[in-house]
C-alpha cells in the first residue's frame, strides 16, 4: 500500500500500538480545553513523530502527529483568542515527506494555530525548544516522547518537567530495554536513556521476570521529576506479535506535576484496558484480566481506613488517592453506597439533592 503522493509504503500499525493513538485522541481535546480556559498559549511537541498515517485492518488511520493536528485545529477554530503551537520532529527524510504529505490534507489552518514539521534529531533539537517555551513562562506544554533507540534522556525529560504545567507521555520500551541491559555491546543505549550508569549497580540486574520488570519500571519512574507518574502496561498481542500475551511489550507513562492532569489521564486510560478496565492492555481482551480487575470492595476498605474520622471534599478524596486503580465513577459508586447505608454523611456544596461531586463534603466514621 502506498501513500498518495510521497509514494512510501504505509507501515502496518499493530493493535497494541494503536492504544497510544486512542489515548491521544481522547486526552488532547480535554487537555487543550481545560488549559485553554486559563492560558492564552499552548504547545504540543511530538519528539519522534514518524509518518502521518498507518495501515490497520486494511484501512488508513491517522498517526500521532495527525491526531494532534486535527485536535489542535478544532480547538483553535473554537477559541479564536487562544494560540496553539504544534512541533513535529522527525529525523528520517522519507517519513518526514510522508508526514508533510498528510499534513496538507489538514490545511488550511486558522491564524492562531501553527504547525511546524522539522527534520531533526530530537536529542539535539528538544533542548532548544525547552528554552523557547521557558521564555513564555506560563505556556502549558505536552510532549510525546519515545526515548529509546534515539535516546531522549531522563535529564532532558526532567528539563521538560521543570517547565510550568508541562506533561510527558513516554513510550518506555520494556522488551528492548530488558534485552539491552544484559548485552555489553548495546548497554550504552540504556545508559543514554538514564543519563548515567547508576542503573548498573541496582539490585534488579540480578533479578528476573516480573520482579525485575516492576523494579526497573519503579527505578525509571522514581528518577522522573514528576509528582504524578501513571504507567499503562501494554502486553504483547499473541496473534500479531507471536509472543505470549502475558508478557509486557512496553509501557506508556504519563508524567506531570498537575493533579488535574493525572486524574484526567486516569479517566482516559482506564476504559482502554482489558475487560472491565485496568491500566493494562493487550490485543486480546477476552477474559484476560478478570482476576486482576480491581474490586470496588477494595476501594471501600481503603477509603474508610485512609479518611477515618475526617471530613473531606469529594475531589480531594480522589486527589489524595490518585495512585489507586480507580476512576471517578468508582469513587462515586462506593461513597453513594456508604451514604445509603448511613456509614458516611455527605454535606452538599456543589451538588443538589442526592448528587455527589467536586466540593461536596464526605464525613467518614472513626475507626
Amino acid at each position: 500500500m502506498k501513500a498518495s503522493t510521497a509514494q512510501i509504503e504505509v507501515q502496518h500499525l499493530k493493535r497494541v500500538s494503536r492504544i497510544k493513538h486512542q489515548i491521544l485522541t481522547r486526552y488532547l481535546p480535554s487537555w487543550a480545553t481545560i488549559l485553554g480556559s486559563a492560558f492564552d498559549l499552548l504547545y504540543y511537541v511530538d519528539c519522534f513523530a514518524g509518518p502521518g498515517q498507518y495501515e490497520a485492518d486494511g484501512e488508513i488511520v491517522d498517526g500521532s502527529p495527525i491526531i494532534a493536528v486535527k485536535a489542535g485545529k478544532e480547538f483553535a477554530v473554537k477559541n479564536a483568542g487562544k494560540k496553539l503551537g504544534i512541533v513535529l520532529v522527525e529525523d528520517d527524510n522519507d517519513q518526514l515527506a510522508q508526514l508533510k504529505d498528510c499534513l496538507h490534507a489538514t490545511q488550511p489552518y486558522p491564524a492562531n494555530f501553527k504547525v511546524s514539521a522539522q527534520l531533526a534529531n530530537s536529542h539535539d533539537l528538544i533542548p532548544g525548544i525547552i528554552k523557547q517555551i521557558r521564555k513564555r513562562q506560563t505556556a502549558p506544554s505536552f510532549f510525546l516522547v519515545d526515548p529509546y533507540g534515539h535516546p531522549l534522556s531522563i535529564p532532558v525529560m526532567n528539563d521538560i518537567l521543570a517547565l510550568q504545567r508541562s506533561e510527558l507521555l513516554i513510550n518506555f520500551m520494556w522488551y528492548r530495554i530488558n534485552m539491552d541491559m544484559t548485552n555489553d555491546a548495546v548497554q550504552h543505549h540504556v545508559s543514554e536513556l538514564f543519563g548515567d550508569e547508576d542503573w548498573k549497580s541496582q539490585a534488579f540486574n540480578s533479578q528476573h521476570g516480573m520482579t525485575k520488570e516492576k523494579n526497573v519500571l519503579k527505578y525509571f519512574c522514581d528518577r522522573l521529576s514528576a509528582q504524578y507518574v501513571l504507567p499503562f502496561r501494554i502486553r504483547y498481542d499473541a496473534q500479531e506479535d507471536r509472543m505470549a500475551g502475558s508478557r509486557t511489550k512496553y509501557y506508556l507513562i504519563h508524567a506531570s506535576n498537575s493533579l488535574k492532569a493525572v486524574l484526567l489521564m486516569k479517566e482516559v486510560m482506564w476504559p482502554l484496558g482489558d475487560e472491565e478496565g485496568t491500566f493494562d492492555f493487550s490485543g486480546n481482551s477476552q477474559g484476560v484480566l478478570i482476576s486482576q480487575t480491581p474490586r470496588l470492595e477494595e476501594l471501600q476498605s481503603i477509603l474508610l481506613l485512609e479518611f477515618a474520622g475526617q471530613q473531606v471534599a469529594f475531589d480531594d478524596i480522589r486527589g489524595k488517592t490518585w495512585n489507586l486503580p480507580f476512576i471517578e465513577k468508582h469513587y462515586r459508586s462506593v461513597l453513594q453506597e456508604l451514604r445509603s447505608s448511613g456509614t458516611v454523611e455527605v454535606t452538599p456544596v456543589t451538588s443538589r439533592g442526592t448528587g455527589l461531586s467536586r466540593r461536596d463534603l464526605v464525613r467518614f466514621p472513626k475507626e
